[in-house]
């Protein structure tokens, strides 16, 4: 029985041991194996929101550390789906969690992963954004959190998301990568330019007409808040422009409720950002599949004018919204012929992390393959 703990406190002190463990009154879900990274102790949690449920925190952090560490807080993409690392599959994500030396820290949504609610496809914008809040209150005392270094990592969608959390919270930074501060009319009408541009299905004389029917739709059905089926029943003209978009279904958009779309139109993200005087660092796809460079840019400059130094701006050529290298923005819409370069992000992203957490420089361990 010694010989055995012994054992296994010897391994667990090793750097590419993985130690995985289930803390809290949440249930895992039998059918979802527990994530496993090797160099990494990941920590199953819980946390409640003010309606009551619970959901499932991931928290991990170097093997072998001790003490409260700083700490990245992951908001995510609109597509719904666990945020757990996938066996076998590397990311972006898992990389900066194995490389910065810091704690990384994910909240799945409301009916996904284990956690309780409705389903993340009823979730609203507002209500998501809440969530986040609560549980980075609650994850910031954490005994592996440091919680005056904790920086808010964006990714996708969020992007947008990210300075609403921050909102009033004691921030150490912002990282985005995938979402600039334009209003969300506009993030979607460029969604559909890049669609029509790039998709390879309209031909380019007819875009110019295209788009003007798509502009009036979106204002009908974003700042209007009417849902598809009554825009046409108002605007004949209109009534093929919703099953033309990226991400339709009778009753959702990219799998989420249009309130959930009503909501964000009403978001002035730009004020938001400039309300955060936390250092940020915004990074621009050059090959982005949906978002325009100029939104990305509109942080870093706006906050820049406010506080001169306060945002580093970063564009990685080549790189389709997944942060995959295409060929060209053709290739990159499609997903087609990319290939992995997760250190043009990783590590100028870590370099700026551990800067303003005050870790140094130069990250641990030997850089990403």
């Amino acid at each position: 029985m010694i010989r055995t703990l012994l054992l296994a406190l010897a391994l667990a002190a090793q750097p590419g041991f993985a130690q995985t463990r289930v803390v809290g009154d949440l249930p895992h879900k039998p059918d979802r194996p527990l994530e496993e990274t090797p160099g990494l102790e990941t920590e199953y949690g819980v946390v409640r929101t003010s309606e009551g449920l619970r959901l499932r925190t991931i928290v991990t952090r170097p093997a072998g550390t001790s003490g409260p560490l700083p700490a990245i807080f992951l908001t995510q993409w609109v597509s719904c789906g666990s945020i757990a690392f996938r066996p076998g599959r590397d990311s972006e994500v898992r990389q900066l969690a194995l490389r910065s030396g810091l704690v990384m820290i994910r909240v799945e949504r409301a009916g996904d992963g284990d956690s309780e609610g409705p389903g993340c496809a009823k979730l609203d914008f507002d209500t998501e954004v809440r969530h986040y809040r609560e549980a980075f209150d609650q994850v910031s005392r954490h005994p592996w959190v440091d919680g005056r270094r904790i920086v808010i990592f964006g990714s996708s969608l969020g992007s947008t998301t990210a300075p609403l959390v921050a909102q009033g919270k004691p921030v150490a930074g912002i990282l985005v990568q995938g979402g600039g501060a334009l209003t969300y009319l506009e993030r979607m009408i460029a969604f559909d330019r890049l669609q029509l541009e790039r998709g390879g299905t309209t031909p380019p004389e007819r875009i110019h007409a295209e788009m003007l029917k798509r502009i009036a739709f979106q204002q009908l059905y974003l700042l209007g808040r009417r849902t598809p089926q009554q825009i046409a029943a108002e605007r004949p003209d209109l009534a093929d422009v919703w099953s033309s978009l990226q991400g339709t279904a009778p009753d959702a958009h990219y799998g989420r409720p249009f309130a959930w779309h009503w909501q964000a139109a009403e978001k002035d993200f730009l004020s938001a950002w400039l309300r955060v005087p936390a250092p940020a660092i915004v990074v621009y796809a050059g090959f982005d599949n949906f978002e325009l460079e100029h939104g990305h840019r509109l942080i870093a400059e706006l906050r820049n004018r406010q506080r001169p130094g306060s945002t580093e701006y970063l564009k990685i050529p080549n790189a389709g919204h997944d942060l995959e290298i295409y060929p060209d923005p053709f290739s990159a819409y499609r997903w087609e012929g990319g290939s992995k370069r997760y250190e043009l992000f990783v590590d100028p992203a870590i370099a700026w992390l551990r800067r303003v957490t005050g870790l140094g420089d130069q990250p641990p361990g030997s850089r990403s393959r």
